[in-house]
C-alpha cells in the first residue's frame, strides 16, 4: 500500500501558462525525494491562456483544480489546502523555479524540528540577485517611513529600524517576523484548518499567517540554504481590474491596522501616499529626461497605485461603524489548537469580491 504524501505543493495560477510550465518542470525534476513523498496541486483561477490544458497534457501526475473564478491567491491556496491531508504544505508561486534540492531540504528542515511552524526560502530575482521581499520585519511606522520616504538615503544606517523587507542577504537559518508567500512551507498542525484570514485576496496574507503562527508558540524561520528563482509580479502585472490592483495596498494595510488606533492608521496612509506620490513625480521627470529608461513604466505603476489607495481609503465606512460591524461579524479561526476571534471586513460580501 502506497504511503500518503508527506508534503503537498500548492500552486495558484492565473494566466501564466509558460511560467507555470517551468515551475512544474522544476518541481518534477527535484532531487532527494522518495516516490510518492510529494504531491503537487495546481489551483487555476479561471485562466484564459490554456494553462489548464497544458497541465493536463504535460503534467498528468499533477492534481488540477479549476476554480471557475479568480479567487485570488489566499482563497486559491485554501482550495488546494483543503484537497490534501499532507502534514506539510508548501505554497509556491507559479512564477518560481526551485533549485533541484530545495524542496527536499526544506521538507527535511521543517520535519526534523517539531517546533517549526513556518519555513521560508531565499528568493532571487530573474537576474540572480537577492530578492528583498523574501521576508522581513512586521511593518511599523518607523520602518515604513524608512522604506518609503527615502530616509535610508538621508539618515545614518545605524538609525535604521528592522527592515520591513530584508535589506541584506542574511546567511543560514534564522528567526524572522514573516516570510514571503511565494515560497512558504508550513506544518498543518501549526496553521490549523484555514491558512489565511478570509479578508485577504493577495498581498499581506503571508505576514498575517506568520504572526498568528508565531503568537501560537511556533517558530517562524527564514532559510538561505535553499534558493528559489522568483520572476516577481508576472501574474499580478496582467491584472487590469483596479479592484484587484488595489490589493497590493489593501492587504498590507489591513494587516497593519489590526490592533492600532486611528492616529497610527492615518500615519500609515500618509506615509505610503507621500512615498508613491513622490515616486510618481520623480519617475515622471526621469522618464521625460531619459526616454526608454524604464522610468515611464515605474511612473505609471506609482500613479495607478495612488489611484488604488484613494479608492480604498474613501470607500471604507467610518471607523466606529466598521468596529460595530466587526463586533457583529467576527469569525473564529483555529490556530495551533488555540481559538481566537478575528474580525471580518465588510468587503468580503460576495457582491464586493474582485472578479477580474
Amino acid at each position: 500500500m502506497t504511503a500518503p504524501p508527506r508534503l503537498a505543493i500548492v500552486i495558484v495560477n492565473w494566466n501564466v501558462r509558460d511560467l507555470l510550465r517551468d515551475c512544474l518542470a522544476a518541481v518534477r525534476d527535484s532531487e532527494g525525494l522518495a516516490p510518492g513523498e510529494v504531491e503537487t496541486i495546481v489551483v487555476d483561477n479561471d485562466s484564459a491562456d490554456g494553462s489548464t490544458a497544458m497541465v493536463a497534457a504535460e503534467f498528468p501526475a499533477v492534481r488540477l483544480i479549476e476554480s471557475g473564478a479568480n479567487l485570488g491567491f489566499a482563497h486559491g491556496c485554501q482550495r488546494g489546502y483543503e484537497a490534501t491531508a499532507a502534514p506539510f504544505v508548501m505554497l509556491l508561486n507559479p512564477d518560481t523555479v526551485v533549485d533541484r534540492d530545495a524542496i527536499a531540504t526544506m521538507l527535511a528542515t521543517i520535519a526534523n524540528d517539531p517546533a517549526i511552524g513556518i519555513l521560508g526560502a531565499r528568493l532571487r530575482n530573474s537576474d540572480g540577485s537577492f530578492q528583498r521581499a523574501s521576508g522581513g520585519a512586521f511593518p511599523t511606522l518607523a520602518n515604513l517611513a524608512w522604506n518609503y520616504l527615502f530616509l535610508g538615503h538621508l539618515l545614518p544606517r545605524r538609525w535604521a529600524p528592522p527592515a520591513v523587507y530584508l535589506d541584506d542577504d542574511p546567511p543560514g537559518i534564522r528567526p524572522i517576523d514573516w516570510v514571503s508567500g511565494a515560497s512558504l512551507t508550513f506544518r498543518r498542525a501549526a496553521v490549523g484548518p484555514r491558512i489565511f484570514h478570509p479578508a485577504f485576496f493577495m498581498f499581506g496574507e503571508d505576514m498575517e499567517v506568520c504572526r498568528r503562527v508565531r503568537d501560537a508558540g511556533w517558530k517562524v524561520l527564514y532559510s538561505a540554504r535553499q534558493s528559489i528563482t522568483h520572476h516577481h509580479g508576472q501574474s499580478f502585472s496582467r491584472q487590469t481590474s483596479l479592484e484587484v490592483l488595489a490589493t497590493v495596498y489593501k492587504g498590507p494595510r489591513f494587516f497593519f491596522r489590526q490592533g492600532r488606533g486611528p492616529l497610527a492608521r492615518l500615519c500609515y496612509d500618509a506615509i505610503l501616499f507621500t512615498g508613491y506620490a513622490s515616486r510618481w513625480a520623480i519617475f515622471s521627470l526621469l522618464a521625460a529626461v531619459r526616454p526608454g529608461s524604464g522610468h515611464a513604466e515605474m511612473a505609471r505603476f506609482s500613479r495607478r497605485y495612488l489611484g488604488a489607495m484613494i479608492k480604498t481609503m474613501f470607500r471604507e465606512p467610518p471607523l466606529h461603524n466598521r468596529r460595530e460591524q466587526n463586533d457583529e461579524q467576527g469569525c473564529k479561526t483555529n490556530i495551533g489548537h488555540r481559538w481566537r476571534r478575528i474580525p471580518r471586513l465588510s468587503s468580503l460580501r460576495q457582491a464586493d469580491r474582485p472578479r477580474a
